[in-house]
């Protein structure tokens, strides 16, 4: 995790946030001021259950809801909670639920990548749309990750924290992914460093998005 310091002194409730001594950060050097990434920056991601009412009929609830920006190796990078439920029912015959990505209003069918033990520490998932297609046809641009070397010390303020859903990403002022804010198991939020989510890209890339397909010989028919 990247150190950083406050810009107010406004108290967060149920914020854990790491931060170093001001003797390291002063030796650090200058300190980067992020924000969160603009709404035209990122996308949704939620789960939804078909459910019946009272009148029998089919009713679409929404289950979680989380921001997420777009990547090179995954579609979609979120935070992990918004799908755990969805991957602790998913083998559940009786519930019927989707994963979505939300682009500009317009739902479009997800899939969550599952390539292990998640969330690896770092309470961040993939997602992916079902069809291939879908994002060349939407043309969304991933979104860089600042370089890791020598980072600076991050500051961050307060009021945008708080403002913020998980899975926003802070940006630096070269319009670069310096941190993701992300929620603990308990509740309390923390932020995800650029050298974080590389980590976590890392372990995602052994797996594919979607099978590979193999042409038959016709040798061996």
């Amino acid at each position: 995790m990247k150190t950083f310091t406050f810009v107010l002194s406004i108290p967060v409730f149920g914020m854990v946030l790491s931060t170093s001594a001001p003797t390291q950060a002063q030796m650090q050097g200058e300190t980067s001021v992020v924000h969160p990434a603009p709404a035209s920056k990122t996308i949704t991601v939620t789960v939804t259950e078909v459910r019946r009412d009272r009148d029998k009929q089919d009713k679409e609830v929404l289950i979680a809801q989380a921001v997420g920006f777009p990547n090179d190796k995954c579609d979609v990078i979120t935070t992990f909670d918004v799908v755990k439920r969805y991957e602790e029912r998913q083998t559940w015959s009786e519930v019927r639920q989707q994963v979505n990505i939300v682009v500009d209003g317009t739902s479009y069918p997800a899939k969550f990548r599952d390539f292990g033990f998640y969330p690896l520490g770092l309470n961040l998932a993939c997602i992916d749309f079902v069809s291939p297609t879908i994002r060349t046809q939407l043309q969304i641009a991933p979104l860089p990750l600042e370089e890791d070397i020598n980072p600076p010390s991050l500051s961050y303020d307060d009021k945008e924290i708080v403002t913020s859903c998980p899975g926003t990403p802070f940006l630096n002022q070269n319009g670069e992914i310096s941190s993701v804010l992300t929620a603990t198991p308990f509740g309390p939020l923390e932020f995800a460093s650029a050298k974080d989510i590389r980590q976590f890209l890392d372990a995602v890339g052994s797996v594919p998005a979607w099978p590979s397909l193999r042409r038959r010989s016709f040798s061996s028919i």
